[in-house]
């Protein structure tokens, strides 16, 4: 075997060796299963009439991290809400989505279309609460 051949071999299994000791991420304050009930009202601009609308799902806090999902992923109506909750309960999380229904949509958006937008929230104890941080306002009321 030539001295490259035996260093990438190597190399490769080297980089195929996970430490069984790696620990898992550290609990936070906010761990634990939340409802969450997102709040958007009727949006009228100008050129644009929405409908209002508020859904109503779950998530779950692991290590800090907020993954809250509505209806079935990559279809219209979906939604995933997550990101990091810090140690003092502030928050900036994404959420990520697809529109169902034009009527209910910010500009007609057609119904397949994927959009995203950020979420200031703040978390105390069992409780809190954030805001969609650009165009169409929304809330978000968080209990667990």
């Amino acid at each position: 075997m030539t001295p490259l051949r035996l260093l990438l071999t190597i190399t490769a299994a080297a980089g195929a060796v996970t430490p069984s000791h790696a620990q898992p991420a550290a609990p936070s304050a906010f761990d634990g299963t939340w409802s969450v009930v997102m709040q958007c009202p009727a949006h009228n601009d100008e050129d644009d009439d929405a409908k209002g609308y508020t859904h109503r799902y779950t998530g779950q806090v692991r290590a800090g991290e907020l993954r809250a999902v509505h209806g079935t992923e990559g279809e219209p109506g979906w939604h995933l809400l997550r990101g990091r909750i810090g140690q003092d309960g502030n928050a900036t999380l994404r959420l990520e989505g697809v529109v169902n229904n034009p009527r209910y949509a910010i500009n007609g958006a057609e119904r397949g279309k994927r959009y995203s937008y950020r979420v200031k929230a703040h978390f105390d104890g069992a409780s809190g609460s954030g805001e969609r941080m650009t165009g169409r306002t929304c809330t978000f009321t968080f209990t667990r």
